[in-house]
């Protein structure tokens, strides 16, 4: 074989090549369509206000929300009182959060009775068994209108008021004992809504000396869901 024929035989093959190569692509019709999807979470938080203190969140803006747990100021801080002596404290609990709750309840860990700080005499009487409380909605921050008596005495409808004399803190503490078993605020809170509330105390007149110098402390926590 010379040199001329190498040479067409090489182009030849290029040529085969390319012919194979062209052969291979076709177009064709086609079409796509994508569904964005997301899943978002809203937020349940609470706001407790006493009276006309500063609003006290569950948790804090800004940071993880894990713990939706928080101390707010004191309703009551009653101190040389003596029997027929009473308190009260208005409460507004918001749904600060943008998901509606289907649940709102009260409830405490317990009460504790214990010599009065600050007394130098005590008696032995256990004053959570004695102090009265009632829980008292209303249908707005005017606090004009009562809705419901939800504990304590009531001789007007939806009235709170002392005249059950065994509705103690004790009583309280005995039956609403968790925020699985609270007692519960009838309706729903929506997102930016608010429930109004009083709760009340005294020491009733029937207080013997037995319950000089004592007080009793107890925590009412309030749980949204």
């Amino acid at each position: 074989m010379n040199l001329k024929q190498k040479v067409l035989m090489t182009l030849g093959t290029v040529g085969v090549a390319a012919a194979v190569a062209g052969g291979g692509s076709f177009a064709s019709f086609n079409a796509q369509t994508t569904n964005p999807n997301t899943f978002a979470t809203g937020t349940l938080v609470m706001s407790n206000k006493v009276n006309v203190a500063t609003a006290c969140l569950s948790t804090a803006a800004g940071v993880g929300i894990t713990t939706n747990v928080a101390t707010c100021d004191a309703l009551f801080n009653l101190t040389v009182k003596k029997p027929g002596d009473s308190g009260t404290a208005d409460l507004t609990i918001k749904n600060e959060g943008s998901g509606a709750e289907s649940l709102l309840n009260t409830f405490t860990s317990g009460c504790t009775g214990a010599d009065a700080s600050g007394q130098t005499y005590h008696g032995t009487g256990d004053p959570c068994a004695a102090v009265q409380i009632y829980v008292q909605q209303w249908d707005s921050a005017a606090h004009t209108t009562p809705t419901a008596c939800l504990y304590g005495g009531a001789a007007v409808t939806n009235t709170c008021d002392f005249s059950g004399a065994s509705k103690t803190i004790a009583d309280f503490a005995t039956n609403y004992t968790s925020s699985g078993a609270g007692l519960t605020v009838t309706g729903g809170l929506a997102a930016g809504s608010s429930d109004f509330f009083t709760i009340g105390v005294k020491l009733p007149t029937s207080a013997d000396n037995t319950y000089q110098g004592r007080q009793a402390t107890v925590g009412l926590s309030w749980y949204m869901q």
